[in-house]
């Protein structure tokens, strides 16, 4: 089964990396959440993308230079436009959650696509996952475009499933070779680069035990194309597009 991996949550609806998002993202049918992680002051791991909070609040604070407190009293709503000029998520209350909040929160069956964007969040990242209901059910993956995070982590917990992310224009089988030669469980381009037939990088893949996952996909065709390629999964930011191009979610 190809999964269904949310971006930020569902970023088309609601504020990224927000509870709102990922909350969506799971009734549109998304099998999995994606989301990133920096670390604050104070050590804490905040799932936001960018390194500030400039672009989706309403504050302009350097994460790694705030604590956790200050950087939950900016409005995470602030930013994401409505269709009418508006901005509906105003002054409603959503912050910048935790990675520890997020994983509590996660129902059960729903996997976890977890980037690191700091390196220096590894560590912190498998003490949160330790014990967790996603992390026993097999259904996290942790993934980074820097390999000093997920060798890291893989350091720490060799039965962590980890996966490299590519940047885009990066060459699928240097990727490939790399994330087979360090022991990781999935390869992860920027989907234009699985070309316009992914199957033979992702049975090349497939013959080295790597799974192949790819990012941002939001075109029916294309889903389904992955799919019938077998694809581990794809992100999207149109969780409810992507269920109706590849069918219900199994029970």
């Amino acid at each position: 089964m190809t999964l269904v991996v949310a971006h930020r949550g569902a970023s088309a609806r609601a504020p990224e990396n927000t509870m709102e998002a990922f909350r969506l993202g799971v009734e549109a049918g998304a099998d999995a959440i994606e989301l990133d992680i920096h670390v604050s002051a104070d050590g804490q791991l905040a799932v936001i993308h960018d390194p500030t909070l400039d672009r989706t609040t309403d504050r302009t604070t350097t994460v790694a230079d705030a604590p956790m407190a200050e950087i939950q009293a900016a409005d995470a709503g602030w930013a994401f436009p409505g269709p009418n000029g508006d901005y509906p998520y105003r002054g409603r209350g959503l912050t910048v959650p935790t990675l520890p909040e997020v994983v509590d929160w996660l129902p059960a069956g729903i996997g976890l696509a977890l980037e690191i964007k700091a390196p220096e969040a590894a560590d912190g990242v498998v003490a949160a996952l330790a014990g967790s209901g996603v992390r026993t059910a097999g259904l996290v993956t942790v993934m980074s475009f820097q390999e000093a995070a997920i060798q890291r982590v893989r350091e720490l917990a060799p039965d962590l499933p980890t996966g490299l992310l590519l940047v885009p224009g990066d060459i699928f089988e240097r990727g490939l070779t790399w994330a087979v030669e360090h022991g990781h469980a999935a390869v992860l381009p920027f989907e234009v680069d699985l070309g316009y037939d992914p199957a033979p990088n992702i049975q090349l893949a497939t013959a080295y035990g790597c799974r192949v996952g790819c990012y941002v996909v939001n075109e029916p065709e294309r889903m389904q194309q992955l799919a019938a390629a077998g694809a581990w999964g794809f992100v999207t930011d149109v969780s409810e597009l992507a269920r109706a191009a590849l069918g219900p979610r199994p029970e």
